[in-house]
């Protein structure tokens, strides 16, 4: 079932985003990893390409995962993309910054990560097919 569906991963943190990468595709994901938000933001507006979700890190230079949220809900295509926020930032201020970016969930990067993870994959991916 997860073979057809692509995720989007920016993370500036290239340990973490391997990991998180490595992690997703064992699932059975396809997986697109950018660097930056620039870099997603570019590969977006290069015309509508596929993507059923953004896994997006909060921390990045440049355009940081919450600017990049709100500027891909501005292109054709990914208004309804569903995006979940990972971080080492307070849940709180995510919530109190980003109420406007389309952001569905904020997982936190600590050691229950990839079980909270899986689980908004399931109820946002697996549920909605």
């Amino acid at each position: 079932m997860t073979d057809s569906l692509m995720l989007a991963l920016a993370d500036d943190d290239e340990m973490h985003a391997e990991l998180v990468c490595t992690w997703l595709e064992r699932q059975g994901f396809r997986v697109m990893r950018f660097p930056s938000g620039d870099d997603l933001l570019s590969w977006a507006s290069a015309g509508e390409r596929h993507v059923d979700a953004f896994v997006l890190d909060i921390d990045m230079p440049g355009r940081d995962g919450i600017q990049s949220s709100r500027e891909l809900r501005a292109l054709n295509g990914y208004a309804r993309v569903p995006t979940v926020f990972v971080s080492s930032t307070s849940p709180r201020a995510v919530v109190e910054a980003a109420p406007d970016t389309g952001g569905v969930e904020f997982i936190r990067k600590d050691g229950e990560m990839f079980v909270r993870l899986a689980a908004w994959l399931n109820d946002n991916l697996y549920a909605a097919r």
